[in-house]
C-alpha cells in the first residue's frame, strides 16, 4: 500500500511539473517583394549565454511554431534562422507569444565571406600580414574548372615560382616535384603533401619494391581529384615549413579542399571530354633503308679489320637471310615488308571526367558531398587510368565555443600499363623489314597471328628480359595493372577555452592498399615454355595504415593595437604500419589464368612488414609591435623511430623578421604604394632515414652449424652514429602592392646549406666479415651541399569594371645547386670506356645531376685528320718519325670515325679526356598567363617554360649509334660514306669501334616555351538559366600543350627526372605529353 501511495505522489509531481513548464508560440513571416508571406521550415531555438541551442523546433506549413521554454539556466535568447534570410535574435523575457518577419540576407552573407578572407590564418594561427616566411598561394579551383587535367601536379606546372614540376605522359605516371632544387643525394627530394592540415603519410618500408611495380609510381596526390581542391599554398623556406617538422624539409604543399558553407543547397555538375593526340615521332628508316644501312655497317667493319681476316663478317653479310633477298627462305615474306612499329603501338586517346557535388548549411551545420569519376586512356596502347573518388565534409557548431569538423574520403584508382615501359623504345629500334604478323603464303597479306620469331638464331636475337620482344604483342597482350584503394577519415575539434585561447586537435586515419598484377605473354617474347619468362605472372599486394594525431593550443592577445602576440604550442604523433608480399611464377596457361595459385613454377617470392613512428613537439611565438614590426620564432623537437637512441631526437629552430615599411610616416603619402613588407628568416630542418629501424644490426641463421650447435652470421651493420641530415636556410624578400593593389609583386632570395647528407647502400669491404648480402650499410652521413636562388612573381589587374576584367601574371625562378664537400666514403669512379655510357661522378663545385663525358668534334674526314696533335696543333710522330694515329681506346681511328677532343694530347681517347659537359638542372623556370573576361565571355591562356636544362637524348643516341641490329633514324642517311662528305654523323660500323661514346654529341639543350593552356568559356545568359531553373551554365573549349617552341631534337623536351637524384637524366623515348583538346559543361543549380 505504501508503494502505491508513493507512486501516486510521484505521478502528481511529474504532472505538476509538466503543467508548470511554459511554451512559446507564434508565427513566422518572410518579406517577399514588400509583401509578408508565411515562412515554412524556419529554425526556432532557445540559445543560452554560450549561444548553444537548448530547445528547438521548426515552423509548420502555416508558419506556426510551438517551443517549450527551458527550466532554469537562463538568460535565454530566441533565435529565428533560415537559409538566405537574416537571423533574428530576441531576448526572452517571459513572453508566451512571439511573431517575427524575416528579411533577405544576401548582403550580410557577402560581408561575412569578405571578412573571412581577410582574417585567414595558417596552422600557427598567424594571418598573412603577420607572416615572416616565404609562401605562395593560388586558387586552384579557378584553374581546374576549364583545364583537361586529371592530376594536381599537371595543373600546378609553371604556376608557382620555385616549384619545378615534370609530368609523365602515361596515365598515372610518376611526376617529379622539386621546391627550390634538390637538397639531398639519396633520400626523397619530393615535398611533403598536407591535405586540410593533415600531413599525407608516405612512410614505407625500404623493402617494398615489387618486381614489376615500384611505390614511386604512386604519387601522393594521385588519389585526389583536382576538382575537390579549393586552393594550394607552397611553403618554401625552413621558417615556413617548421610547423610540419622534418617531414617538410624539401618544402610543403598545403592543399585545402572545398567545404560546405551557409546557404541553400547548391549542386554542381561538370562534365569534360578530352581528345589526346600523339606528338610527331622521330622518323625512322624503312625496310630497304635499314637493310642498306646494315650491309654498309658490316662492309665498313670488314674493311677496317681487313677483308682477309673477316670471314665471319662476310658470311654475315652474304648468308644472313633476314637482310638478303632469298625467295626460297621459309620466312622470306615476313622479312620483306615495311613496318612502322611505333605507329602500331601508339594511338589517339580520349579522357572523360565527370564530377558532381552538393553543399550547403545553416546556422549550426555545413556540409559538402562530392563524387568524381575520370577515365583516361593513354597514347600508348594498353595504358589507362580510371579513378573514382568521393568526399564528405561535415562541420557542426555546437555553440560559440565548440566546433567540430569531419572529413571522409574514398578513392579507387585502377592503373593499367604494359608489362614493361620500354614498349616505345623497342618499337623504334625494331627491324622495319620484319612483319608483326605471319604472312599468308597464298594471298601474301598479314594474318591475325603474331610473328614472334625472336630466338638466338634471329638477326636481332632472343629476348633478354628487357629487350628484343614483340612490341605490338607486348602492348596488346601484356599488362602491369595496379588497383589502389584509399580511405581517409579526419576528425577535428576546435574549442575556445577562454577569450583568445583556442584548442584545436585532430585524429586522422588513412588506410591504403595496392594490388598489383602483371603478366608477360610468351607471344611477346618468343621464348620456349621452359624459360622463366614464358607466360610469367606476378602478384603483389601492400597495405598501409597511418594514424596521426595533433593537439594544439593557440593564444592570441592584442593590447590597444600596440602589442599583438600569437603563441602556439602543439604535439603531433604519427604511426605508419605497412605490410607487403610479392610472388612471381612462370609457365601459366594464359593471361586469364595467371593467378599465383595456378600450377606455375615459382621464380621468386617475398614479404615484409614495417612500422615507422615519429613524435614532435613544436612551439612558436609571433609578436607584432605597432602593427608594423614583426618577430616570429619556432622550435621543433622531433624524434623518429628510424634513428638510434643516441641521435633519435633533433632540435630545429627558426626565426623570422618582417617590417611593414608602408606604415612608416615617410611613406604615408606615397599613394602609388599600397603595401610593402620586407622580411627575412632563418631556419633549420632535418631529414631522417626511411624504413623501419635501418640502424639496427641484424643476423640470420647459417645453414650448417658446428656439429650440433646452431650458428648465425651478421647480415647488416649496427649504425649507432646514424643521425639527422640537417639543412640551414636563409631567406630574404618583399611583398608589395601598387595601384590600389591592382599590381602585386613578390621577390625572394635564399641560401640553403645541407650537412650530414644521408647516403644509401654504401659499400663496405668483404674483410669486414659480412656476407655478400651485407656488403653495404643502409645509410651513412657524409658530404655537404648548397642551393642558392631567387624567385619573382607579379600579378597585374589591367582592367576591372562591370563588363571587363583583364589580368596578367608572370613568375620566374633560378636555383643553383652545388656540391660543397664530397662524402668521405664516396667510391672512385668505376667508369670504363664503353659506347653509350657516361661517367657518373660527384665533384665539389658541380651540381647534382651533372654529366661527364667527352667533347665531340665531329667526324674524321681524311687520313690527315686522324693524326694526333699536340697542344700547339702540330702533328705528333713516333720514334721513327711516322705520324701517330688517334685511338679511341684501343681502336685505331679511320676516316669516317667519331672525333673526340684529346684533352691531354696523348693521342688516346680514354677516361683522362672526360670533362664536365652540363647538368640536368634548368637555369630558370617559370610561367605566365592572362585572363580576359568580357561579360559572359572568358579567354584564358598560360605559358610554361624551362630554360638552360640539359638532357642526355638516349633515344637519339640509340637511333644514331649504327653499331648493331637496331633500326636507326632517318638522320643516319647523312652518315659519312667517303671523304668530302659534309656531315657530323660517323660511318656505320658493325659492333666495332667507339663512334657513340658518352659525349656532348647527345647532351642537348631541352629548353622550351610551351603554350600550356588556351581556353575559351561562355556563360549562358541568366534569363535562359532561370527559365530552365538553374543558376549558371558554362560551356568551354580548352587546348592543352598545343604549341611548343624548342630546339630539342627528341619527341618532347619535357623529360622526367630519374627517381634517384644521382642518376643521369636521360630521354629514353618514354611516352611524351600529348596534345589535348577538351570541351565540357559546368552547371550550377
Amino acid at each position: 500500500m505504501k508503494k502505491i501511495i508513493t507512486l501516486l505522489i510521484l505521478c502528481l509531481l511529474l504532472i505538476g511539473t509538466s503543467s508548470a513548464q511554459k511554451t512559446l508560440t507564434g508565427r513566422v513571416y518572410e518579406n517577399f517583394g514588400g509583401k509578408e508571406e508565411l515562412a515554412v521550415g524556419v529554425n526556432i531555438s532557445f540559445n543560452n549565454a554560450q549561444n548553444r541551442m537548448v530547445e528547438g523546433t521548426v515552423s509548420n506549413s502555416n508558419g506556426e511554431y510551438s517551443l517549450r521554454v527551458p527550466l532554469g539556466g537562463g538568460p535565454y535568447t530566441v533565435v529565428f534562422s533560415y537559409i538566405g534570410m537574416k537571423t533574428q535574435s530576441i531576448p526572452y523575457n517571459g513572453q508566451s507569444s512571439l511573431n517575427v518577419v524575416l528579411e533577405e540576407d544576401a548582403k550580410a552573407l557577402d560581408e561575412v565571406v569578405v571578412a573571412a578572407k581577410q582574417e585567414q590564418k595558417n596552422e600557427m594561427g598567424i594571418t598573412l600580414r603577420e607572416q615572416t616566411a616565404a609562401t605562395e598561394r593560388i586558387q586552384l579551383s579557378e584553374i581546374i574548372e576549364f583545364t583537361p587535367v586529371t592530376s594536381v601536379e599537371e595543373a600546378l606546372q609553371g604556376r608557382l615560382a620555385g616549384v619545378d614540376i615534370l609530368t609523365g605522359g602515361d596515365p598515372g605516371a610518376r611526376n617529379s616535384i622539386r621546391i627550390r632544387g634538390t637538397a639531398t643525394l639519396n633520400t626523397s627530394a619530393d615535398p611533403l603533401i598536407v591535405i586540410n592540415g593533415v600531413p599525407y603519410s608516405t612512410d614505407i618500408d625500404d623493402s617494398f619494391n615489387f618486381a614489376t611495380a615500384s611505390n614511386e609510381d604512386y604519387a601522393a596526390m594521385l588519389n585526389l581529384s583536382p576538382y575537390d581542391i579549393e586552393s594550394i599554398e607552397v611553403l618554401k623556406d625552413a621558417a615556413s615549413t617548421a610547423i610540419y617538422g622534418t617531414s617538410g624539409a624539401s618544402g610543403v604543399l598545403l592543399i585545402t579542399t572545398k567545404t560546405g558553407s551557409k546557404g541553400k543547397p547548391r549542386f554542381t555538375l561538370s562534365s569534360k571530354f578530352t581528345a589526346k593526340f600523339e606528338p610527331e615521332s622521330i622518323p625512322m628508316l624503312n625496310g630497304k633503308e635499314y637493310v642498306a644501312f646494315i650491309e654498309d655497317a658490316i662492309w665498313n667493319t670488314a674493311n677496317a679489320k681487313g677483308v682477309s681476316t673477316s670471314a665471319a663478317l662476310l658470311e654475315l653479310l652474304y648468308d644472313t637471310p633476314e637482310i638478303n633477298f632469298n625467295k626460297e627462305w621459309r620466312y622470306f615474306n615476313e622479312y620483306n615488308t615495311n613496318t612502322d612499329w611505333l605507329a602500331a603501338v601508339v594511338q589517339n586517346a580520349y579522357t572523360t571526367d565527370n564530377n558532381f557535388s552538393m553543399s550547403g548549411g545553416g546556422e549550426k551545420a555545413t556540409y559538402r558531398f562530392s563524387l568524381s569519376y575520370a577515365d583516361e586512356d593513354g597514347t600508348t596502347i594498353g595504358t589507362n587510368m580510371n579513378r573514382f573518388s568521393s568526399t564528405l565534409n561535415i562541420g557542426y557548431r555546437f555553440n560559440d565555443k565548440l566546433r567540430v569538423e569531419t572529413d571522409f574520403s574514398y578513392a579507387e584508382t585502377d592503373k593499367k600499363a604494359n608489362w614493361t615501359d620500354n614498349v616505345r623504345s623497342e618499337a623504334m629500334l625494331k627491324m622495319p623489314n620484319k612483319s608483326p604478323y605471319w604472312i599468308d603464303d597464298i594471298t601474301l597479306t598479314p594474318t591475325d597471328r603474331y610473328f614472334n620469331r625472336q630466338n638466338a638464331e634471329e638477326f636481332q636475337g632472343a629476348f633478354t628480359g628487357s629487350k628484343n620482344f614483340h612490341p605490338i604483342a607486348m602492348a596488346n597482350e601484356s599488362f602491369n595493372n595496379s588497383l589502389q584503394q584509399e580511405e581517409k577519415m579526419n576528425f577535428r575539434l576546435n574549442y575556445d577555452i577562454l577569450p583568445g585561447l583556442i584548442y584545436t586537435g585532430y585524429v586522422s586515419m588513412k588506410f591504403k592498399t595496392i594490388k598489383n598484377r602483371a603478366f608477360l605473354p610468351q607471344s611477346a617474347t618468343g621464348v620456349t615454355m621452359d624459360n622463366t619468362y614464358a607466360n610469367r605472372s606476378s602478384d603483389a599486394y601492400s597495405d598501409n595504415l597511418a594514424l596521426q594525431t595533433e593537439n594544439k593550443l593557440i593564444f592570441r592577445r592584442n593590447w590597444n593595437g600596440i602589442h599583438n602576440i600569437v603563441a602556439t604550442a602543439l604535439w603531433r604523433t604519427s604511426d605508419s604500419q605497412s605490410s607487403n608480399y610479392s610472388n612471381t611464377i612462370y609457365g601459366v596457361a594464359s593471361k586469364h589464368a595467371s593467378d599465383p595459385s595456378t600450377n606455375g613454377a615459382i621464380v621468386e617470392r617475398g614479404s615484409g612488414d614495417s612500422q615507422v613512428r615519429s613524435i614532435s613537439g613544436i612551439g612558436g611565438i609571433n609578436y607584432t609591435f605597432l602593427n608594423r614590426y614583426i618577430l616570429s620564432g619556432t622550435v621543433n623537437y622531433e624524434g623518429k623511430s628510424s634513428l638510434g637512441k643516441a641521435n633519435r631526437w633533433g632540435l630545429f629552430p627558426s626565426l623570422g623578421l618582417a617590417w611593414h615599411i608602408k606604415e612608416e610616416n615617410f611613406l604615408q603619402n606615397a599613394d602609388w604604394l599600397n603595401s610593402m613588407k620586407l622580411r627575412c628568416s632563418y631556419g633549420q630542418s632535418g631529414a631522417a632515414p626511411s624504413g623501419t629501424a635501418p640502424y639496427m644490426g641484424t643476423y640470420s641463421a647459417l645453414g650448417d652449424g658446428y656439429r650440433d650447435n646452431p650458428s648465425i652470421v651478421p647480415v647488416s651493420v649496427q649504425l649507432n652514429k646514424l643521425k639527422w641530415q640537417t639543412a640551414s636556410e636563409y631567406d630574404a624578400g618583399f611583398d608589395a602592392g601598387f595601384l590600389d593593389q591592382r599590381l602585386t609583386a613578390t621577390f625572394d632570395i635564399y641560401y640553403k646549406y645541407i650537412t650530414d647528407l644521408l647516403q644509401r647502400r654504401i659499400a663496405i669491404p668483404t674483410t669486414s666479415g659480412y656476407n655478400s648480402q651485407g656488403n653495404s650499410i643502409a645509410y651513412y652521413n657524409s658530404g655537404e651541399m648548397s642551393n642558392t636562388g631567387w624567385e619573382f612573381r607579379i600579378d597585374y589587374t589591367v582592367v576591372q569594371n562591370d563588363d571587363w576584367r583583364i589580368t596578367l601574371n608572370y613568375n620566374i625562378a633560378r636555383n643553383i645547386n652545388r656540391i660543397e664537400k664530397l662524402p668521405e666514403n664516396l667510391p672512385e669512379s668505376s667508369y670504363s670506356l664503353r659506347n653509350g655510357t657516361y661517367a657518373q661522378r660527384i665533384i665539389v663545385g658541380a651540381p647534382v645531376g651533372s654529366f661527364f663525358g667527352y667533347r665531340y668534334l665531329g667526324v674524321y674526314d681524311t687520313t690527315l685528320e686522324t693524326y694526333a696533335r699536340d697542344a700547339r696543333g702540330a702533328v705528333m710522330t713516333d720514334l721513327d718519325g711516322k705520324p701517330i694515329v688517334m685511338k679511341n681506346g684501343t681502336y685505331t681511328c679511320f676516316p669516317g670515325d667519331a672525333k673526340y677532343q684529346d684533352i691531354n694530347h696523348d693521342g688516346v681517347i680514354n677516361q683522362s679526356d672526360i670533362v664536365y659537359i652540363g647538368n640536368a638542372n634548368p637555369v630558370v623556370t617559370g610561367g605566365g598567363g592572362f585572363t580576359a573576361k568580357f561579360k559572359q565571355l572568358t579567354l584564358t591562356g598560360f605559358l610554361h617554360y624551362r630554360l638552360g636544362q640539359k638532357i642526355v637524348n638516349q633515344a637519339r643516341m640509340n637511333s644514331e649509334a649504327m653499331y648493331g641490329t637496331d633500326n636507326q633514324s632517318l638522320s643516319v642517311l647523312r652518315r659519312w660514306r667517303s671523304p668530302g662528305d659534309d656531315t657530323d654523323i660517323p660511318r656505320a660500323l658493325w659492333q666495332y669501334g667507339y663512334n657513340y661514346l658518352g659525349s656532348d654529341r647527345f647532351v642537348e639543350d631541352c629548353s622550351f616555351l610551351r603554350l600550356k593552356t588556351i581556353s575559351f568559356s561562355y556563360g549562358l545568359p541568366k534569363n535562359f538559366c532561370r527559365k530552365i531553373k538553374v543558376n549558371t551554365i558554362n560551356a568551354f573549349v580548352t587546348a592543352y600543350d598545343l604549341l611548343t617552341w624548342t630546339n630539342y631534337t627528341g619527341q618532347d623536351p619535357e623529360v622526367t627526372l630519374p627517381s634517384r637524384v644521382t642518376d643521369i637524366a636521360m630521354d629514353r623515348a618514354q611516352t611524351p605529353p600529348s596534345k589535348r583538346i577538351s570541351g565540357g559543361l559546368i552547371i550550377n543549380f
